[in-house]
């Protein structure tokens, strides 16, 4: 019994040496795997101790000048000549938030720090040429820096690098008070740099300030995985079991001071192009028509540098003699090298409400140079149209202009000669043909009556069907907006009518058109013009002509949004008829 008992205490002593090391922590040791790196690549701490620990580093203490990228821990058992050998390690991957030289601070593990460590961090932005060392850097450009408000900036990001790429990705240009439109596909090349062969990735867009004054546009982020350098001299297994390791990587962050419109541009719509182009085609092409046949007028609007929305909606109204019915305005938007186009088509119809020898009115479009800063207007002329009278009513007019000829005694004459016609033929048996009604006339009548009563009671059975299944769609919610639909444009109508109190004009314009789409979901109101045209009210217009001009001028001119709050403060249930008549949506300005 004695010899199971010394034997159990032996077990339990060798179990409490084996246990011992788990919790014992000897003096920790840290490394870097590099000591100067390039700004958005990673490095790697690593702290080793000894023994079994579970506890792992604070590291509150990098956040300062890093981003923590990842943590790892591991542990392994060694038994050398019946020594037995256990460690903990832990790896941190870090990316620096800064250049220069930073400090790795003491971390804490349980009651032990690690020793402080230092890194040197290599400025790698795109104004500076690279390290010849870097196997990754990026570049961004723009073609201008003092553009005009709503002028076209075209900006391009390019990606080097000299090292297979395992994954990678690249953010894109992003401000609210931008429209960003990224050109074409990226391409892809091959050049070099400081002796060194890179492939090359880039990446164009254009950008559309939508506020005068100082804009930022912020800097790109690339986020990438490449191949990590090994010491291995085994091509084989490099190629198959190669780890990687992460970088990311900020491109410089660019400052645009944007002009405002001139003062010497006097026109109701402002239009920065590179070139604008009219063109228009007449149905018919003769210059003669007859009353009652419509003339057509298609009217195409090119312009270099903007896009379709930018281009404004024409302000039309009926010519002398003729009414104008004009179809929803067509735009679109083509990409071209390095720039873009916006088109748009008009249809007009010109119903001629008199005869006679009329002029359709030309057609002028103001807009701003950006290449020789000066104001151009684009135009096509007027056209002169002949309307013939119809047939019927040119052969009437004849009749009654006969010089020397009594018109009234004309119609006497004529009264008397239908009277003494109708004695030319003789009475028949039935009397139809005698001046006063016989009994199968009155049975031709009553039949005639019950025909027309009959087919107006169909016609009113017909209505009340259509009415009643009109109806009965109205109660199954087919032609109700979703609840989704309806729960935005409370939204939307809150935060406009918030911007309004806080006298935000951007916010303002924003969630105004945000509230009229989500309103008409069918066909929203692309800008502020055509959505005035739809509320069809002299102050609505007012007030958004001038939130308008304080968007398009400096930011000097403060606004005041009560008036605007007090106005809209709902959107009607229908169009006034008035937009349609003027044709489709106004002038859609691009900032938001």
């Amino acid at each position: 019994m004695s010899q199971i008992k010394y034997f159990f205490y032996s077990i339990m002593f060798l179990f409490c040496l084996l246990l011992g090391p788990v919790q014992a922590v000897a003096a920790l040791t840290a490394q870097l795997d590099r000591e100067r790196i390039t700004e958005g690549e990673t490095v790697r701490l690593t702290i080793e101790a000894a023994g079994q620990i579970s506890t792992m580093p604070d590291t509150r203490a990098l956040e300062q000048d890093f981003e923590i990228a990842g943590t790892m821990s591991g542990s392994r058992v060694n038994i050398i000549n019946g020594k037995m050998d256990s460690r903990t390690t832990w790896t941190i991957s870090l990316i620096p938030l800064r250049s220069g030289q930073l400090t790795i601070p003491p971390l804490q593990i349980n009651n032990e720090y690690t020793p402080e460590l230092t890194l040197q961090v290599v400025a790698a932005s795109a104004g500076n040429e690279p390290d010849t060392a870097a196997p990754i850097f990026l570049e961004t450009s723009v073609d201008k820096t003092d553009p005009y408000v709503q002028g076209m900036v075209r900006y391009t990001q390019r990606v080097f690098f000299a090292v297979n790429l395992a994954q990678g990705s690249l953010s894109e240009p992003e401000h609210e008070n931008m429209l960003v439109r990224k050109v074409g596909e990226d391409r892809e090349y091959t050049t070099l740099r400081n002796g060194r062969s890179y492939t090359v990735i880039e990446r164009e867009f254009v950008v559309f300030p939508q506020v005068s004054g100082k804009l930022v546009i912020p800097s790109a982020v690339l986020n990438a995985q490449i191949p990590e350098a090994s010491n291995r001299q085994d091509p084989f297994f490099d190629r198959f079991f190669s780890s990687t390791r992460p970088v990311r990587l900020r491109g410089e962050a660019i400052t645009l001071d944007v002009r405002p419109r001139p003062d010497q541009s006097k026109s109701p719509y402002w239009l920065p192009s590179e070139a604008v182009e009219l063109h228009e085609t007449w149905e018919p092409e003769d210059s003669q028509i007859n009353i009652g046949e419509p003339v057509t007028r298609n009217i195409s609007i090119t312009a270099l540098g903007v896009t379709g929305e930018q281009l404004p909606e024409l302000k039309l109204t009926d010519p002398e003699g003729f009414k104008l019915y004009p179809d929803r305005a067509q735009s679109r938007t083509q990409n071209q090298s390095g720039t873009v186009q916006g088109e748009k088509t008009l249809r007009l119809a010109y119903m001629p409400t008199q005869p006679g020898k009329h002029t359709l009115p030309a057609i002028t479009l103001h807009w701003w140079d950006t290449a020789t800063d000066s104001e151009q207007v684009a135009k096509l002329p007027e056209r002169t149209v002949e309307v013939l009278p119809a047939a019927g009513q040119q052969q009437e007019d004849v009749a009654t202009n006969i010089p020397g000829v009594d018109y009234a005694q004309n119609r006497s004459t004529q009264q008397s000669t239908e009277r003494a016609g109708s004695q030319l033929f003789p009475a028949d048996r039935t009397g139809r043909f005698t001046g006063s009604p016989t009994a199968g006339d009155s049975g031709w009548f009553w039949v005639a009556l019950l025909f027309a009563t009959l087919w107006l009671i169909t016609l009113g059975l017909f209505w009340r069907v259509r009415r009643m299944q009109r109806m009965q769609l109205q109660s199954d919610g087919a032609e109700k907006p979703p609840f989704e639909e309806l729960e935005n444009a409370r939204q939307a109508r809150k935060r406009f009518l918030a911007a309004c109190r806080g006298n935000n004009p951007q916010q303002a314009r924003h969630f105004l058109l945000k509230w009229a789409a989500c309103h008409w979901h069918d066909s929203p109101p692309i800008g502020l013009d055509e959505l005035s045209s739809r509320l069809n009210d002299p102050a609505i217009d007012a007030t958004l002509t001038q939130l308008d001009r304080v968007l398009y001028q400096d930011n000097q001119e403060s606004w005041n949004g009560r008036e605007l709050a007090k106005l809209i403060t709902e959107l009607p249930k229908t169009v006034h008829a008035s937009k349609d008549k003027r044709g489709g949506s106004a002038l859609p300005e691009l900032y938001s």
